[in-house]
């Protein structure tokens, strides 16, 4: 495991069964150094992650999503569906493909009676 390293530049993208009014925008590019991230979707939403390589085919990611700053009229939501201006936190374990230099994760995040499909596409170093 200690030849894993998941630095560098990712695509994430996601699909959701969410059937609510609030216009999710989570998707976009994040970089990943030293096992976390920290950026902004297209909602202001701040998104802070760490990943811990469980083992060759396994990655643990811990999320949470901070809508303090986010645009005018968006919320999150808690895991009965209700709008929240609170941080909420997303755990999961992906899972883990690599070729040569190219990575990919993978998996489903439940949340409530939320299910969101996750991959997260290495683009670069």
């Amino acid at each position: 495991m200690n030849d894993i390293n998941l630095d560098g530049k990712y695509r994430v993208t996601s699909t959701s069964n969410y059937d609510g009014p609030l216009e999710r925008k989570s998707d976009g590019i994040t970089i990943i150094r030293d096992g976390k991230t920290s950026r902004f979707d297209e909602n202001n939403v701040l998104w802070n992650s760490h990943f811990r390589i469980l083992n060759e085919k396994e990655v643990e990611m811990i999320a949470v999503a901070d809508p303090a700053e986010a645009k005018e009229g968006f919320a999150l939501t808690r895991p009965d569906g209700s709008p929240t201006l609170e941080p909420v936190a997303y755990k999961t374990i992906l899972k883990l493909a690599r070729k040569n230099d190219k990575i990919q994760m993978s998996g489903q995040i439940e949340y409530g009676d939320e299910i969101v499909i996750l991959t997260m596409r290495k683009i670069s170093d």
